[in-house]
């Protein structure tokens, strides 16, 4: 009888601490050190409003910061089928090779993040490392819109430079015939 309890003992033990752990996860904040994402231009915010859901991405990313573990696994799923979405419907102005890559590996970043969110036993430094790499994609994305439109302006801005070089050299060569044109029925 002495045996049975001390073992009902040492399991009402085990039950409190697996209770201490849980209270503790739910109130422990993580992704206290995430660098705020940089900000999108106006010509790139002004595309990626007709992307679907990249708002809510984008909202779900800037919020990850500080956050306990059940809004952590909320926005992790969300951000999970949000970049799902998004890889199936890339608008033409972004559609390219660098855009794709980085929204591949945010969509891949998101499921990872939700995958470790969502373990049974919570690796805090598994997931602030889930967290820090999370919010790299997302600033990589940024960066990368960022810079397609910034490409974008000065290819536009060279092909402007380079009609309007050819019209002045057109209108050069077009004075010169002029010219001939003139000697010649003067002779």
């Amino acid at each position: 009888m002495l045996v049975t309890i001390v073992v009902s003992c040492a399991e009402i033990s085990e039950d409190e601490k697996d209770t201490a752990t849980e209270t503790q996860d739910v109130n422990t904040r993580y992704g206290k050190n995430l660098v705020t994402l940089p900000p999108l231009s106006e010509v790139a915010k002004n595309e990626t409003a007709q992307w679907s859901v990249f708002d809510d991405l984008e909202a779900n990313l800037i919020t990850l910061n500080n956050q306990p573990i059940g809004v952590i696994r909320a926005k992790s799923e969300q951000m999970s089928a949000q970049s799902d979405s998004l890889l199936k419907n890339i608008p033409e102005a972004l559609d390219t090779r660098p855009v794709y890559a980085r929204m591949v590996l945010a969509n891949t970043r998101a499921k990872l993040l939700e995958q470790v969110a969502n373990y049974d036993r919570l690796d805090s430094l598994q997931l602030e490392e889930s967290l820090q790499e999370m919010n790299l994609a997302g600033a990589n994305l940024f960066i990368e819109i960022n810079r397609t439109f910034k490409k974008n302006k000065i290819d536009d801005e060279l092909k402007e430079t380079e009609k309007k070089e050819l019209e002045k050299q057109q209108r050069f060569l077009d004075s010169v015939y002029q010219a001939e044109i003139i000697d010649n029925n003067s002779n």
